[in-house]
């Protein structure tokens, strides 16, 4: 399952009953971070594009709410990962840096990234690259 957060009830409501239009089962769950929507990971690529174009364009107006309730805070961002032992684990990641990541790589991408990321530093290895 690909799992979208969110921090606002209306949003993550606006985001259900949008993949609902597409045709996309959705499971909502609450987490320590806020509200969790998990959509199918086998979605045909033009409908998961138009799902995570949509959720972009949420993101945006989640943005702004928390902005104008509270001009003071600062924009972060994070990947939870789940470490080899069974920790889990949050990765900070520059705001300015998600984006861009974003604009290339799904959530799953970025997900898988940073997982293969945490796992080489757990178990590095120093042989040439060219040796398999």
């Amino acid at each position: 399952m690909m799992e979208y957060i969110f921090f606002n009830d209306s949003i993550s409501r606006r985001f259900a009953e949008f993949a609902q239009v597409l045709g996309i089962p959705c499971q909502e769950r609450h987490d320590k971070m806020g509200l969790v929507i998990a959509v199918p990971e086998d979605l045909d690529d033009l409908v998961a594009n138009r799902l995570e174009t949509y959720y972009a364009m949420l993101m945006d107006d989640q943005a702004e709410l928390v902005e104008t309730a509270e001009p003071d805070l600062k924009h972060v961002a994070a990947i939870s990962i789940t470490l080899a032992d069974g920790r889990p684990c949050t990765i900070r990641i520059e705001p300015a840096m998600m984006g861009r990541l974003m604009e290339c790589l799904s959530i799953d991408e970025i997900h898988q990234l940073a997982t293969t990321i945490a796992r080489s530093v757990e178990n590095p290895d120093d042989k040439p690259l060219c040796h398999t």
